[in-house]
């Protein structure tokens, strides 16, 4: 018999939902063919038959929740002997959620039409239901990113049916205290109470702190433009700053840490996170080996990695392995900001907006581009001078092109 398992899909994932069968039990299977879709609070991950066989058993149903490593059914390898057939259907108060469902559904569509990857990432960021789009103007009633835009804005001029809302208890408390105050309520479920629990563990269990520095980018904007029109490749400051702050990691070795409630451990490999804005849900590729790589090499695997998370083909290993994060808020003019730590690593970095201010240089003031960049540390592991070394190295390296030589591998 072969195992058909929960995969890992990133450290701090424990579990995932089941969201369909591709086969019954008595299929035969290939090897390598997808045989089950399943759902993490990051991605959903079709999961590949090991052997070619027979589907022999499914232990886990639509809906249920099963933890990583958990055996979700069996296949009858080739040549084995069958034993008594089961499958096991969802345990009383298990039953598949309304939202569970139309996913399932949304997978079944997806099988069955063509649905672009700019209309499936669109759609995710307006919540719209692809379901819900009969036909798209692509060739052959291919769905487009445009079909979602347009279905988007005829839902939004429609007025909304009444519907009545089922509310819980607390929201009830809520909506009393409010008086005549209306809205929309929504509940913490699914990966929003996946979200919500971290985040509150994460500022319950660390003592945070942040600090920020500022710096002068002005050469540094100038090297991009060049880079951009010598290479014909989007440059940006990204993959400075992530060369920048493997530098400073030289100089703080503790800042790339694992951290638990006996001690922590400084790791070895440089993984940046790097977070993307999907609308309403944010995700963390991982760029791996930071300090192994040149600027060209983290402008291309940055292209590509944020590409693919956009059109929602994130892989498990490509969330895997992170060791410390960053968050770029300049992209919507934010100058500075406040980051909560992912554990178990020890910090997060945030890069600002580069604007022009007025600077002095040589004793006279010009207009300068300077940029606000900042950390936030678990002061179990850094104390403040170190994260006060640690960004310095990295001032030092973004204002002058010379250290950061000095250091690239």
């Amino acid at each position: 018999m072969i195992e058909i398992k929960m995969p890992e899909a990133g450290f701090s994932i424990t579990e995932g939902t089941v969201i369909e069968w591709y086969k019954k039990i008595g299929d035969k299977v290939e090897e390598g063919e997808n045989i089950v879709s399943v759902e993490t609070d990051k991605i959903t991950v079709e999961v590949p038959a090991e052997k070619a066989g027979i589907l022999h058993e499914v232990r886990y149903s639509s809906g249920q929740v099963v933890p990583v490593g958990g055996v979700m059914g069996l296949i009858l390898e080739s040549g084995g002997r069958p034993s008594e057939q089961k499958e096991v259907p969802p345990p009383p108060g298990k039953e598949v959620t309304f939202q569970q469902a139309q996913r399932r559904t949304r997978l079944r569509v997806d099988r069955e039409r063509r649905i672009s990857p700019a209309a499936k990432a669109t759609a995710r960021a307006k919540g719209v239901d692809l379901s819900q789009i009969t036909e798209g103007t692509g060739p052959y009633g291919r769905i487009m990113k445009q079909d979602v835009l347009d279905f988007f804005s005829q839902s939004a001029a429609a007025p909304a049916p009444a519907v009545r809302e089922e509310v819980s208890p607390a929201a009830e408390v809520v909506r009393k205290k409010a008086g005549a105050l209306t809205g929309m309520r929504v509940e913490f479920k699914g990966w929003r109470k996946v979200i919500t629990d971290r985040m509150v563990q994460s500022k319950t269990d660390i003592p945070h702190y942040t600090m920020s520095v500022e710096a002068d980018v002005t050469e540094l904007s100038r090297i991009i433009q060049s880079l951009r029109e010598r290479e014909g490749l989007h440059f940006t400051y990204l993959p400075f700053m992530m060369k920048a702050m493997a530098v400073g990691i030289e100089e703080v070795p503790a800042i790339n840490a694992y951290c638990d409630k006996m001690g922590y451990t400084v790791l070895d490999d440089i993984n940046i996170g790097i977070a993307v804005d999907l609308g309403e849900k944010l995700l963390v590729p991982v760029i791996k080996n930071v300090k192994k790589k040149s600027i060209l090499e983290l402008v291309r695997e940055l292209d590509f990695i944020i590409k693919k998370t956009r059109e929602d083909k994130l892989e498990p290993q490509d969330i895997e392995g992170g060791t410390i994060t960053l968050t770029n808020v300049g992209m919507f003019q934010v100058q500075s900001a406040t980051s909560i730590i992912l554990p178990p690593q020890v910090a997060i970095l945030y890069m600002g907006i580069a604007r022009e201010v007025p600077g002095v240089l040589d004793g006279r003031i010009k207009i300068r581009k300077k940029m606000i960049f900042g950390g936030t540390y678990d002061h179990r592991v850094i104390n403040g001078a170190a994260g006060g070394r640690f960004l310095k190295k990295m001032k030092d390296c973004l204002e002058d092109m010379g250290v950061l030589l000095l250091h690239l591998r």
